[in-house]
């Protein structure tokens, strides 16, 4: 069995350090996104960010108002992001942590790109949140493999 086949097959002597770590980077997936699950309230949400970037004089540009099929693909991502947290908080298996795990490297990397591309540093909070959880879920992974 190779490494990444071992991260990926769910197996029934489960650390329970990487459980938690990985049912608790749902939860915190949970809490970040659904407010942008619905086009009623990511406007809410996106408008806090614009006030807070003004209140602490940020660097980048100011997130932009969205238009209905911008705010329709936010709510699809939202949706998504929380649907995938849900499933994490009820089957926090290794190969749906290992799946997550990268798929918060990949975020972090777009994260990086606006960023570095002038927008607004507010993407930073987000950006800490998932370097935290990626390296958490990563350290549990890695313990698991060691066994």
């Amino acid at each position: 069995m190779t490494a990444t086949s071992a991260l990926l097959s769910p197996s029934s002597d489960d650390s329970y350090q990487r459980v938690r770590w990985g049912r608790a980077g749902a939860v915190y997936d949970l809490i970040v996104t659904v407010g942008f699950a619905t086009p009623f309230t990511a406007p809410l949400l996106l408008a806090l960010t614009r006030s807070l970037h003004d209140a602490l004089n940020l660097p980048g540009a100011q997130l932009p108002e969205l238009d209905p099929t911008a705010l329709m693909f936010t709510s699809m991502f939202g949706t998504a992001v929380t649907m995938w947290a849900i499933a994490r908080i009820l089957r926090p298996e290794a190969r749906f942590i290992a799946i997550d795990t990268a798929g918060r490297a990949v975020f972090s990397l777009w994260m990086i790109w606006a960023l570095l591309n002038g927008q607004s540093a507010t993407i930073v909070v987000f950006l800490i949140g998932e370097v935290t959880w990626l390296i958490l879920q990563l350290s549990g992974l890695l313990r698991l493999r060691r066994r």
